[in-house]
């Protein structure tokens, strides 16, 4: 009978506890490779006409958003918020073609980001400020998950960003000859191509609900 695979879990710590309970029935390693800090940034809603959320990360140093209305990247992000949903975008690109708002908007994100917001908004005439709100540090990977993913056995390693990919790939001498990797989009996967020259199963949507749905397959193989 062939092993069941583990999976390596490198998100942030809460994220990661949420994936593995997801996953009942499927052994998991938990090793952040990124850990999410407040920068003690203040930020004052009701100076603004909405905020845009592209991580769920930035909730929690954002005083309470009941009422104020939130342009969000991700339906794990609008549900987070507590605010006035008004888009829930695919992602960065897909939340710059759809917003229809009147500044002043503010982005409330993290110190590493893609996708410049900000500046195509304003390009686009929509008034659009910034502030970091968090910081994403870097960890490295646990001796066990290092080990795991250089090995030999059946391994899954759902990647959920183009920086956490980086961040994996960087640390690995080699991969591992039964690791299956699978990318939450075509960024993701493309980082982690340049990052090791390996390849990936891709995500059709970036949703965690599908990327739940691929591990457990793939699991189950």
């Amino acid at each position: 009978m062939t092993p069941k695979p583990t999976v390596i879990l490198t998100r942030p710590r809460e994220a990661s506890e949420r994936v593995a309970a997801a996953l009942s029935g499927i052994d998991v390693i938990v090793s952040p490779v990124t850990e999410i800090k407040g920068t003690g940034a203040s930020v004052d809603p009701g100076e603004y006409a909405g905020l845009i959320l592209t991580s769920a990360h930035a909730v929690s140093f954002l005083p309470d958003l009941a009422g104020v209305p939130v342009y969000c990247v991700g339906a794990r992000t609008a549900e987070a918020s507590g605010g006035e949903v008004r888009l829930v975008a695919r992602d960065a690109d897909d939340l710059v073609q759809r917003i229809e708002a009147e500044g002043p908007l503010l982005h409330a994100r993290g110190r590493e980001t893609r996708g410049e917001i900000a500046e195509r908004l304003n390009s686009a005439g929509i008034e659009t400020h910034e502030c970091e709100v968090y910081a994403q540090i870097a960890r490295d990977l646990s001796p066990e998950a290092k080990a795991a993913l250089e090995g030999q056995d059946r391994m899954i390693l759902p990647l959920w960003s183009p920086r956490s990919a980086e961040r994996v790939g960087d640390q690995l001498a080699r991969i591992g000859s039964n690791l299956h990797v699978i990318a939450l989009s075509p960024a993701v996967a493309t980082a982690w191509t340049s990052a090791t020259g390996g390849r990936s199963e891709v995500c059709t949507d970036p949703d965690g609900d599908e990327m739940i749905a691929r591990i457990v397959a793939a699991a189950s193989r």
